[in-house]
């Protein structure tokens, strides 16, 4: 299960981040509206390659601040759906961001089982 959490990291690090940059590339703006997202990749890559000397805690915090960083931009997005603010593909874009975030969610879970059965050894 370990190694299924840290593939998982790397390629929805690698998602993250490319649809990031590829969304906000040529925007003045970049770093500081990015940075969040970037950041959140970047921890779960650590949390992927710090895993294999170091037990199961580094997944439970990157796929933790991923399931963070998920939540917000769901409830950010969901404003414009439930107060039907114009925005383009407000519905589809919440239903990818629930999906993402019970990803991030059942993937806590997974390395949170993970690191009590380490303890309890």
């Amino acid at each position: 299960m370990k190694v299924l959490l840290q593939v998982l990291a790397v390629m929805i690090g690698f998602l993250v981040a490319s649809g990031e940059i590829a969304r906000r590339w040529g925007d003045s703006h970049f770093i500081p509206l990015a940075l969040d997202d970037l950041l959140v990749a970047a921890a779960l890559f650590w949390a992927a390659w710090r895993a294999r000397d170091h037990g199961p805690a580094p997944l439970v915090a990157g796929w933790g601040a991923y399931s963070g960083l998920m939540l917000m931009l769901l409830t950010l997005n969901l404003d414009y759906v439930i107060n039907d603010m114009a925005k383009a593909g407000r519905a589809f874009y919440s239903i990818i961001l629930a999906l993402m975030l019970a990803l991030g969610l059942w993937a806590t879970w997974q390395a949170l089982r993970l690191a009590e059965e380490r303890a309890d050894n």
